[in-house]
């Protein structure tokens, strides 16, 4: 069984003001819609949100008054990403073998998706969602000129739900320490360890921009509602 975690802790600096977690798709909060999506799953054992410490009580009620019937606890989130995942990670059933790790911000999450990533992970131990990359990338040196191409066919681009062992990753999170990482299979990569990247087709989307929002509710208007 897996504990979730639902990252919802962020500044929504790119926002204009507006706490995207906050934000309303189809009359429900960003956060939440995340959080359903999970419950909806049966391999789902207990959901953890990380939010903003001066939140943490509104964000259990808000969740609560729309039905997140797995959660367990909010928590306060750290100054980084990673400190945010070992802070719910801490508060985390001892009895789930797994943990998942999903952006609050990507409320538009398959539950089929969501169960291939549970299952891939399952399988070996630790697996993200991804998808292809759709467009060339280019590396570039320090003066902004291309070094080289590399073969798009080999490109992904990492989304979350990120789901691994859950001993697994609190060795690998020990050796990495304090260090800088970008998303929660940095943390197993540095370690040596392999990750397996589970494709993903269905839009799941990161609100980011203001324009983001706009975008993820016109999907969800046209998926007519929650998946």
């Amino acid at each position: 069984m897996f504990s979730v975690i639902i990252l919802a802790a962020g500044t929504s600096l790119r926002m204009g003001g507006v706490n995207k977690q906050l934000a309303e798709i189809g009359g429900v909060p960003v956060f939440v819609l995340s959080a359903l999506a999970f419950d909806r799953c049966g391999k789902t054992a207990e959901i953890i949100i990380a939010a903003p410490e001066e939140l943490c009580g509104e964000y259990a009620e808000i969740a609560r008054k729309f039905g997140v019937k797995k959660l367990s606890r909010v928590v306060s989130g750290g100054k980084t990403r990673f400190e945010s995942v070992k802070n719910a990670l801490a508060a985390a059933c001892e009895k789930c073998g797994y943990i998942a790790v999903h952006d609050g911000a990507r409320p538009l999450i398959d539950i089929v998706d969501i169960e291939r990533v549970f299952a891939d992970a399952e399988e070996y131990g630790a697996a993200i969602a991804a998808c292809r990359a759709v467009d060339t990338v280019k590396i570039a040196d320090e003066s902004g000129f291309i070094v080289n191409t590399p073969p798009r066919e080999s490109l992904f681009y990492a989304q979350t739900p990120q789901a691994f062992r859950r001993d697994l990753f609190e060795r690998c999170a020990e050796k990495v320490g304090g260090r800088e990482v970008t998303d929660d299979a940095s943390v197993l990569e540095l370690c040596g360890e392999r990750v397996k990247i589970t494709e993903i087709t269905a839009c799941n989307m990161k609100i980011t921009r203001p324009d983001d929002l706009a975008a993820a509710r016109a999907v969800f208007e046209s998926r007519g509602g929650l998946r």
